[in-house]
C-alpha cells in the first residue's frame, strides 16, 4: 500500500492531482478541501494517500490531513458507499461538515452528496459514527438546527486552529460558538481570531 507521496505538485484538475515523486508522476483523486489546501503547482508538499482496488485497475486517493483520509476509509467501509461518492462527499461537506452531521445523525445532510439518495445516506448517517469512533475520529456535537451546517469560513478556521495544536472538538465549538454570537457572514480570520481569544481563555 502507498501510504504517502513526497514530492513535487505537477499539476492537475478540478478533482485530481499529479505528484512527482523522483521523476514518475502519480495521479491522485483529491476532495476539494484538499486541493484548496495543496501549495501551488511546482511546489513540494506531502499527500496522504490509499490505493483502492477495482475490477480492472486501481484509483489512487489522495488527502490532505489524516483525519480526511479516516473519514473516507470508514465511509467506503458503508454498505453501497463506493470511493467516488466518499470523495464526493467530503468535496460537498468537507470534514467539519461531515463530522457535524455524524455528530448529529443528520442524514439530511448526507442527501447533500450527488449519487446519495435517501436511504444510503440514512445508512450512512446510522453506521458512519460508529466506524469513526472505532479510529478515534475526534467530533462533538455543535448544536443548532440539524441543516446548520458549517459554512466555508468556519471550516477554514476549524481546520486552522486544528493546525495550531487545538483539538478538533473543541476548535468546532468554539468557530461555532463565535458564529452564532457574532453573525454567519464572519470571514474567516475575524473566526480564528475571536476562536482563538476564547480557546485561550479570554472573551
Amino acid at each position: 500500500m502507498i501510504d504517502h507521496l513526497r514530492g513535487r505538485l505537477a499539476g492537475g484538475g478540478k478533482d485530481f492531482v499529479v505528484m512527482e515523486c523522483a521523476g514518475i508522476g502519480f495521479r491522485a483523486f483529491v476532495s476539494a478541501a484538499t486541493r484548496r489546501d495543496l501549495p501551488p503547482d511546482g511546489e513540494s508538499c506531502i499527500l496522504r494517500t490509499h490505493l483502492h482496488f477495482r475490477e480492472g485497475g486501481a484509483d489512487l486517493f489522495g488527502f490532505s490531513t489524516e483525519t480526511e483520509r479516516e473519514i473516507f476509509l470508514a465511509t467506503i467501509g458503508v454498505s453501497g458507499v463506493g470511493p467516488k461518492s466518499a470523495m464526493a462527499m467530503l468535496s460537498v461537506l468537507a470534514v467539519p461538515g461531515v463530522l457535524a452531521a455524524c455528530a448529529r445523525e443528520d442524514a439530511a445532510a448526507f442527501t447533500r452528496v450527488p449519487g446519495i439518495g435517501k436511504k444510503l445516506a440514512q445508512r450512512i448517517a446510522l453506521e458512519l459514527p460508529d466506524r469513526l469512533k472505532k479510529v478515534s475520529v475526534d467530533f462533538a456535537p455543535l448544536g443548532g438546527a440539524p441543516t446548520d451546517l458549517p459554512t466555508a469560513p468556519e471550516a477554514q478556521a476549524t481546520e486552522a486552529l486544528v493546525a495550531l495544536g487545538f483539538p478538533r472538538s473543541g476548535a468546532q465549538l468554539a468557530v461555532a460558538s463565535v458564529r452564532r454570537e457574532k453573525g454567519a457572514d464572519l470571514p474567516a480570520d475575524l473566526l480564528i481570531r475571536e476562536s482563538l481569544r476564547r480557546l485561550s481563555g479570554g472573551r
